[in-house]
């Protein structure tokens, strides 16, 4: 005689559907997923986010303390420096140094 299988248990939710969407149970042991490696360069990156928030704080340095806003307006270090560190992030992002 063949073994039967014990029933499965029926979910049964509110609308009446029986249906669980969006899980899986995988167990106790589940295999641990490799880390990516990331591309570009992180050196890169952190230089450039390094330089945006220098421009960043040297613009509300200029605004706060320098005579508002046409300070920023005469002064094109701090717009420069946040666009060079943006420019570094996006190059950070793609080239391998």
């Amino acid at each position: 005689m063949a073994e039967q299988l014990p029933p499965k248990n029926v979910y049964r939710d509110n609308w009446g559907t029986g249906a669980r969407e969006g899980y899986e149970d995988l167990g106790p042991a589940r295999p641990r997923r490799e880390a990516q490696k990331e591309r570009g360069s992180p050196i890169l990156r952190v230089m450039g986010g390094i330089a945006i928030l220098g421009g960043i704080l040297w613009g509300a340095y200029l605004v706060f303390y320098g005579g508002g806003v046409i300070s920023l307006q005469q002064n094109y270090g701090p717009v420069a420096l946040a666009g060079l560190g943006a420019v570094c992030s996006i190059l950070g992002k793609y080239l391998r140094v």
